[in-house]
């Protein structure tokens, strides 16, 4: 049985200590890290370089969700790799697996080679948007914990609504502000459609006046309600 030094823990925070308990345990390939200060988060990374950031940034997440009754019902698994990643035909940084209940995710040095310029929402991508990238998929999985519509879409506006605005929500407000004003839209208007064609024409803008709607709205339990039943391509703003 390999001792460990008390002492030496003792300057760790506690989901350090969690970290350290996977190291030693853990095969070499792949090794199972868990966050002690968020709670069912599961993470399989052939390190620990990237875990603490998936820690912060599902803590951030988790919070912003909760505020909207959006609430992870089991555990999230997350799956952190080097290689890229194949989502309906197009590369992304971190996808979320319906089938598996699972969240792949580059690793921040991954994405960073994956692409000369690497960008988020039209400005280069660092560790405050791999927080945003994770917290993204962190949605997806917690819109499915609480939706009973088991109907598969490859794109679906009311995720991508919820997903885009967790995203902005876990950046600074300077950072997201920035991103606001160099949107320079509204939030959804009654009347509007969101759609994932708007989406893919200009996925910041949709992700600027969902955050804006969303953080907006005087009754976000109703709009919730109608997010969790969409079973289409558009949601009719009331």
């Amino acid at each position: 049985m390999l001792k460990i030094n008390i002492n030496f823990l003792s300057k760790f925070k506690p989901y350090h200590l969690v970290i350290i308990f996977a190291l030693l345990s853990g095969p070499a390939h792949a090794q199972q890290f868990y966050c002690a200060e968020v709670s069912l988060i599961e993470i399989t990374a052939p390190n620990d370089s990237m875990v603490e950031d998936v820690c912060i940034a599902s803590g951030k997440a988790i919070s912003f969700l909760s505020k909207y009754s959006f609430l992870p019902k089991r555990a999230i698994k997350f799956q952190i790799i080097t290689t890229s990643i194949n989502s309906h035909g197009y590369s992304a940084y971190g996808s979320y697996d319906r089938q598996n209940d699972a969240i792949l995710l580059m690793s921040l040095p991954s994405i960073k080679k994956s692409s000369q310029f690497p960008e988020m929402y039209g400005q280069p991508f660092d560790i405050e948007h791999y927080h945003g990238a994770i917290a993204h998929e962190i949605a997806h999985a917690i819109f499915h914990h609480n939706t009973s519509n088991t109907k598969e879409q490859l794109t679906n506006a009311a995720q991508e609504y919820i997903a885009h605005s967790t995203q902005l929500s876990v950046l600074s407000d300077k950072r997201r502000q920035g991103i606001i004003k160099a949107m320079d839209v509204g939030p959804w208007e009654s009347g509007d459609s969101i759609s994932v064609t708007y989406m893919s024409l200009n996925p910041t803008a949709f992700a600027v006046k969902s955050y804006l709607h969303l953080t907006q709205l005087q009754d976000p339990q109703a709009f919730v309600k109608i997010l969790l039943n969409n079973n289409w391509f558009f949601i009719s703003v009331p």
